[in-house]
């Protein structure tokens, strides 16, 4: 009996394996729902160290023109990383026959080292930093429950 149980099975993943992708129209399409909609896992790795340890020496910049002049706001040597979980997208309608999108919050982010080095407003945006504004670093964990809903109109 377990071999003729066991030989259903593989019979039945062969016949899966086989499978072709069906061609749907627009309005088959439209009918199709999903169960769980899409889930996120990301690692954001910013201007980590080489090899020998020296970390990069790196800058963005925002440009802002005023009556003619210009400034860049400059964050010098961002870093760090970012991990990220549970981030999930998600096509639902509501009790009332409305779509809407559910953008499910991270269960877990966790920085490490996240930040940058300085901050300044300057002239020019290679020019050496004099005159930090201030530096940020992140490195913790933060939990999420809930969902973020969109509707269009």
């Amino acid at each position: 009996m377990k071999a003729r149980a066991l030989s259903m099975l593989l019979w039945a993943c062969c016949a899966c394996a086989k499978a072709r992708p069906v061609l749907l129209e627009d309005g088959d399409l439209a009918q199709v729902r999903g169960a769980d909609g899409i889930s996120f896992a990301m690692r954001l790795e910013l201007n980590q160290p080489g090899a020998d340890g020296v970390a990069l020496d790196s800058r963005l910049y925002i440009a802002h023109e005023v009556q003619g002049k210009t400034t860049y706001t400059v964050f010098k040597n961002v870093s760090g990383v970012v991990q990220m979980v549970g981030l999930s997208l998600s096509a639902k309608t509501s009790a009332g026959g409305q779509e809407y999108m559910a953008i499910g919050l991270p269960a877990m982010t966790r920085f490490t080292g996240f930040g940058f080095e300085s901050l300044s407003v300057q002239a020019d945006p290679q020019a050496p930093v004099t005159n930090s504004l201030g530096r940020f670093s992140l490195d913790g964990e933060m939990r999420m429950t809930g969902q973020l809903r969109l509707w269009s109109h």
